[in-house]
């Protein structure tokens, strides 16, 4: 599977060489991939942060010991479904590059197969 900042380049080359449709904004879709790609990275490094703290709670029979796991607890099972939520509109941002891309690549297929027998 190819990288969203992959199929975002590939649409803005089809949309610089006038392949997609005018109501299209491929650079749009683009600034949306770097936001989401940027997110990702910076959840997924709060999450490492919080799970190495996390595991690194030992209990030791105190109130203060069991609160500051519960606290680290509630906060990497908030982070994940952080992470979880980017990860759902990432897929909803892929389906809508490649779509664009496949019907950029075919309106140019087209053109070449109406050329070619005129």
């Amino acid at each position: 599977m190819k990288p969203l900042h992959e199929l975002a380049d590939a649409l803005a080359i089809l949309a610089r060489e006038g392949w997609t449709p005018p109501d299209r904004d491929a650079a749009s879709l683009a600034q949306q991939v770097r936001e989401m790609e940027a997110q990702q990275t910076q959840t997924q490094e709060v999450l490492q942060a919080v799970e190495y703290l996390h595991e690194a709670c030992e209990p030791d029979g105190t109130d203060a010991a069991r609160e500051r796991w519960l606290r680290l607890q509630r906060r990497v099972t908030s982070t994940r479904l952080q992470l979880a939520r980017i990860n759902e509109a990432e897929v909803y941002l892929r389906a809508e590059l490649e779509r664009q891309v496949w019907l950029a690549r075919h309106l140019r297929a087209r053109a070449g197969v109406q050329q070619a027998a005129a």
